[in-house]
């Protein structure tokens, strides 16, 4: 029992100091490199996080660490509709193995078949992670040939899939927000100390540019928002949130 008690203690804190890691990635790419590093060292070597629905794999996906040419075989022959293991994630709420998501070997040799070619690429074991919210079920499914699913390891696999799943999206839609601004960030600069009360001489020495710079920075902000002076580019700035009073 103490050794199970440490064991179990060492995953909690593995677990914990990867949440610490994945919280400080600024990219989504990061988080997802740290994910990939944590589990190959417990020896899986893929892994895919998806949206559960009818639609096809590439729109559903979230980030995709299967091989190339699993991939290409997965889409190319819509395996979703007999995958076992994707079905699976329609029953339960809890992590489970691949060799828990049942199917019937003699009946469904669709499905029989999809698991034998995973294994060819080195899928053989499989553990996965559903998340549910806001109506949707999304899913992380690692695996690999002989992964490390000892006393600890899956309740702390279980702890490393949400968060990472959790930050990759968040950190995905911070940058698709980032992507839609109209303005540059100089213009919102600008006219966010516009806002302030600040004219252009006092902006262009806030900001170490020339006067003639920063009223380029709000005409040119204007013309993109369809303003017609300084007060309505700076009232059309703050409704659909280009930059806010704080």
């Amino acid at each position: 029992m103490l050794e199970l008690a440490l064991t179990d203690t060492y995953w909690a804190e593995r677990a914990f100091a990867f949440v610490a890691a994945a919280e400080a990635a600024r990219a989504p790419e990061h988080a997802l490199q740290l994910f990939r590093q944590e589990i190959a060292q417990l020896g899986f070597n893929a892994f895919v996080m998806a949206v559960v629905d009818g639609r096809d794999f590439k729109r559903r996906v979230v980030a995709n660490g299967w091989h190339p040419q699993w991939t290409a075989l997965y889409v190319k022959e819509n395996m979703t509709e007999a995958d076992p293991v994707h079905r699976n994630f329609f029953r339960t709420l809890n992590p489970f193995l691949w060799t828990e998501a049942r199917f019937d070997a003699e009946r469904e040799l669709r499905a029989k078949s999809i698991m034998q070619r995973a294994a060819d690429f080195r899928m053989k074991v499989g553990f996965c992670v559903p998340i549910h919210y806001d109506h949707t079920i999304t899913a992380v499914s690692i695996a690999g040939e002989r992964p490390d699913l000892g006393a600890g390891v899956r309740s702390a696999l279980h702890l490393m899939s949400l968060f990472a799943h959790n930050r990759i999206r968040a950190l995905a839609k911070s940058q698709a927000e980032r992507r839609r601004h109209l303005l540059t960030e100089r213009e919102r600069e600008v006219l966010q100390w516009v806002s302030a009360g600040k004219s252009d001489w006092e902006i262009s020495t806030i900001l170490h540019i020339s006067e003639h710079t920063a009223r380029a920075h709000v005409k040119n902000a204007a013309r993109k928002l369809k303003a017609v002076n300084r007060p309505a580019v700076i009232a059309e700035a703050l409704r659909i949130g280009e930059i806010s009073l704080n």
